[in-house]
């Protein structure tokens, strides 16, 4: 999955390692793991990498080359917000690298694609939806559960496809025939995914929900 069987140039193994290194320390230093003080919470956590790990195993492989599955990344960010959410899918990719028995050159270069990216995509349009759509419960489920995810599954698909044209020197031969519709496809998917379990999660364990204060989009009383 992702780059993990990729061969990567020595310099673009490195430097994913390093930029891999930087966006974790940032997530650490966030000091995020104080969102588990709750046991609850922690079991949650721990629950979605499990499930987003086997989302990562049902994988399709287009031409040898790209690799597409469901990302899970939004729902993480939903839920936990973006420092958490970072770590949640950096232990999703060891567990696959460790898994499927990967070598090292691509693990890094993995998890900035499918789990850095998307987390970064979903958290600005969540930032996007609490300034400018209205406060309402539809609303919250709508772009935090349908169109974040959509938008995240898109653009980390364009730009793992992106990453295979520049290893192969430009060349568009690398772009498997009916790329575009097999990404309309997981982002459909995605959305529904991360839309239904975001919409049954806000409606009946609104506690969970810990990025947003539960009066603000009335998902329910006050969290004990």
């Amino acid at each position: 999955m992702g780059f993990l069987y990729t061969l990567l140039p020595f310099w673009v193994a490195v430097g994913g390692w390093i930029a891999t290194a930087i966006v974790v320390a940032l997530a650490l230093w966030k000091n995020p793991f104080k969102r588990l003080q709750d046991g609850t919470l922690q079991h949650v956590w721990l629950a979605i990498i499990v499930a987003i790990s086997v989302l990562w195993a049902s994988n399709a492989w287009l031409d040898d080359g790209t690799v597409m599955h469901l990302l899970g990344a939004t729902l993480v960010v939903t839920l936990f917000d973006w420092a958490l959410a970072l770590i949640a899918m950096a232990v999703v990719t060891g567990l696959a690298a460790v898994v499927f028995d990967a070598p090292w050159q691509g693990i890094a270069l993995t998890f900035l694609i499918f789990g850095a990216l998307p987390v970064g995509i979903s958290t600005l349009v969540q930032r996007a939806s609490i300034a400018w759509l209205p406060r309402n419960m539809f609303m919250f489920i709508f772009g935090q559960g349908f169109v974040s995810p959509a938008i995240a599954v898109s653009l980390t698909a364009a730009a793992a496809l992106g990453i295979h044209v520049g290893l192969a020197d430009g060349s568009m031969t690398v772009v498997p025939a009916g790329y575009a519709f097999s990404v309309l496809l997981l982002a459909t998917g995605e959305a529904w995914f991360t839309g239904m379990s975001t919409a049954l999660i806000a409606v009946y364990r609104p506690a969970w929900v810990t990025t947003y204060d539960v009066r603000r989009y009335r998902l329910g009383g006050p969290r004990t």
